[in-house]
């Protein structure tokens, strides 16, 4: 059998669907399979999938290979998101959960995200004997599954109690968002019946695209960053009259926020802006509250946090990076935390303690509070964002990793000889993967955040953002400058 490998990544498994032979897909479940019964020892698992066109033969292999090993099984067998798949997982925290999804990726790709009891992320390095890298070692090793009696098959769904409870953390009665004018961009994908519900019973006028689940994505890659497929949702937004726009990923725990003239609201601007109605969920547990920070975030946007009463700390990349050091850290007060790539986390409430995870339900929900209260905190967002000059993320594929660590390198060794400042740690030791270049010239700044992809082979990734236009649009040239001699001989490619 050959291999497949590259579909062990760094987050999650993730390949295109004309790779996953029938034979490399029954060895990818049976090592699946081996790992939740051997290494997390658990006897129930939750399933669910998202509107992939390949996800119900792959749920329906796991589904099958877990009870046929004596593990009980609750599924959901339709499309929904992967926030409520962990809300499921929440509920039963001794049950480990596969998600069947390729989240943001085109049509041909599916793959799994995986979570341990107490829904934490396994993932390369996370979880018992190496999380995903012991998978992917089982997957070579490919033994049969033990048989054992039968375990038990229920259907679950819990998108009434995803809802409900979405609408109570976020602080939403009934008909208390009536007369704000809502706009949605689902791109074909699992989030928009939570949306719509949730929506409806808080009185808001929700208007939608692309509302009905579509695995080939007819209208382009279902990614909030990739422009030609949300271009016209901004335009919509721009000609609409809408208080408020969002843009959901193919699985929905990516969350993108318009402005009314359909411009993105920076993430870590839009959580200092929701924050003070999640204060009262933290502070009757923590003295002081603290966030996790991605290290794109701008050092305006950061002190935006510390004034709606964060103390933010950068992290690095990876959802199951940030949801391990939320977790990790809980004690320590902290409780959120954000990618400006859309992605939210929150040390989420469940009984008498906490499951970090992501809801972007909530986040919408609290957004759109927000909006509807205090209208000018996103006027002031605005003005700030609009004083931040940024070149958004863009990415370098090359041909072998040693160009990526050549170009990452130059870009370095450039800036610190202009006197810039390099992070590369957080604040408790651990390796960012990843630098942040921060130069000042007199009262002006630049920042310019770099690293290879985790997800990806041979990527290289850069954001700027600066306090002018001049120096954001002359650090991203000379970032782009190092990649040229490569692009021209072929060995790399935008």
């Amino acid at each position: 059998m050959e291999e497949n490998l590259g579909m062990f990544k760094a987050y999650d498994i993730r390949a295109k669907e004309q790779s996953m032979t029938l034979e490399r897909r029954a060895a990818l479940v049976r090592a699946v399979v081996h790992y939740y019964c051997q290494e997390l020892g658990v006897r129930r698992v939750i399933l669910a999938r998202d509107a992939r066109l390949h996800g119900p033969k792959l749920l329906e292999a796991l589904m099958e290979a877990f009870l046929s090993s004596g593990v009980d099984v609750s599924v959901n067998p339709l499309q929904i998101s992967t926030c409520q798949f962990y809300y499921m997982c929440m509920q039963d925290k001794e049950a480990g959960g596969i998600m069947v999804t390729a989240s943001h990726n085109p049509s041909e790709y599916i793959g799994l995200k995986l979570v341990g009891p107490g829904c934490f992320p396994i993932a390369s390095g996370s979880g018992p004997e190496g999380g995903i890298d012991c998978i992917r070692a089982l997957y070579r090793e490919d033994r049969p599954l033990e048989k054992g009696k039968r375990g038990r098959l229920s259907v679950s769904s819990m998108q009434d109690g995803y809802v409900d409870y979405s609408l109570s953390l976020a602080g939403v009665a009934p008909g208390s968002l009536k007369g704000l004018r809502v706009y949605a961009e689902f791109l074909s994908g699992s989030a928009g019946m939570d949306f719509l519900l949730a929506f409806s019973k808080a009185g808001a006028e929700v208007d939608a695209s692309h509302l009905v689940p579509d695995g080939f994505f007819p209208n382009g890659d279902p990614n909030p960053i990739i422009e030609s497929s949300v271009a016209p949702a901004r335009e919509r937004m721009r000609k609409g009259g809408y208080d408020i726009g969002f843009i959901f990923d193919g699985d929905g725990d990516r969350i993108d926020l318009m402005y009314p003239d359909g411009s993105q609201v920076l993430p870590s601007l839009n959580m200092a802006l929701v924050f003070p109605y999640l204060r009262p969920v933290y502070s009757r547990h923590f003295e002081s509250l603290r966030s996790f920070a991605d290290m794109k975030t701008s050092p305006a946007a950061l002190s935006e946090l510390r004034a709606a009463g964060l103390e933010p700390s950068v992290v690095r990349s990876g959802h199951s990076v940030i949801k391990g050091q939320l977790t990790r850290h809980a004690s320590e007060g902290f409780v959120v935390a954000e990618e400006e790539t859309a992605h939210y986390y929150l040390n989420l409430p469940v009984g008498d303690g906490f499951i970090a995870s992501e809801n972007t339900l909530v986040i919408a929900l609290l957004s759109a509070r927000a909006m509807k209260e205090r209208p000018e905190g996103y006027e002031r967002a605005k003005r700030i964002q609009d004083s931040i000059h940024r070149a958004r993320e863009w990415s370098l594929h090359c041909k072998d990793s040693s160009v990526v660590e050549k170009v990452l390198s130059d870009v370095r060794t450039l800036f610190v000889s202009k006197g810039a400042k390099l992070t590369e740690e957080m604040e408790d030791g651990t390796p960012l993967a990843a630098t942040i270049i921060r130069l000042r010239e007199g009262e002006d700044w630049c920042q310019i955040a770099q690293h290879s992809s985790n997800s990806e082979d041979s990527v290289a990734r850069w954001e700027v953002s600066a306090s002018s236009e001049e120096l954001c649009r002359k650090a991203e040239a000379e970032v782009r400058s190092f990649a040229e001699p490569y692009i021209n001989e072929g060995l790399a490619y935008y």
